[in-house]
């Protein structure tokens, strides 16, 4: 069973086999066009793919370009993610589909994840240039979201909270090893969680904020 709002889209494999049934005599050829090293030190992989007829011409393409950790797929199968997308693109051109939306589902659930990466990364850069102010003394910040709840939505919520502050979890790993070289705390969850409120707060303007 499909996903809610994945219902109007076909994944590949069901175009492929499709394909499979209704073009005996044809085949599919994927290209890698490139696979180069983006300014940020990331892969970018760019897929051909041709659908050929049994007189060896080509039918129908389809191009589809996938970068290394963009998105939850691509932390590891760029490459292959890319692949399946230009063959997908290729068999819709074609007019192999079950549905009236050129995207497969792939591209759609990809697509999703892409957008979580960008807001994600976007609430980062915001809170870091916001903390960077309030280091200049230009702006002030306020813990009040940091609280005696250390329950698993506590913590959530203060973890969100960092995370808007541009503060990750590798972030406060570091700046444990800092605070705390004896280790008193073995890990940074069993400081979130142990440590009082105050010493927390302490922790957090001292070494994030570096007041």
């Amino acid at each position: 069973m499909k996903k809610e709002g994945l219902k109007d889209y076909d994944t590949v494999a069901e175009r492929i086999i499709i394909f499979k049934r209704d073009y005996l005599n044809h085949s599919i050829i994927t290209e890698l066009l490139s696979h180069t090293l983006t300014p940020e030190k990331k892969y970018q992989a760019d897929f051909m793919c041709r659908i050929i007829n049994k007189e060896g011409l080509t039918v129908a393409t389809g191009h589809a370009s996938e970068r290394e950790g963009f998105g939850t797929i691509n932390g590891t199968s760029w490459l292959e993610n890319a692949e399946t997308s230009s063959i997908g693109r290729a068999l819709k051109s074609l007019g192999v589909s079950n549905t009236n939306n050129f995207a497969s589902e792939e591209e759609v659930i990809n697509a999703k994840s892409k957008k979580k990466v960008v807001e994600k990364k976007e609430i980062i850069e915001k809170g870091a240039n916001t903390v960077a102010k309030a280091k200049k003394g230009v702006k002030s910040i306020s813990l009040d979201f940091i609280t005696d709840d250390r329950s698993v939505d506590g913590l959530k919520k203060m973890s969100e909270s960092l995370k808007k502050m541009g503060v990750t979890r590798i972030t406060l790993v570091g700046k444990l090893k800092n605070y705390d070289p004896e280790g008193k705390y073995p890990d940074l969850a069993d400081f979130m969680t142990n440590c009082a409120t105050s010493e927390l707060k302490e922790f957090i303007n001292k070494q994030v904020l570096g007041k």
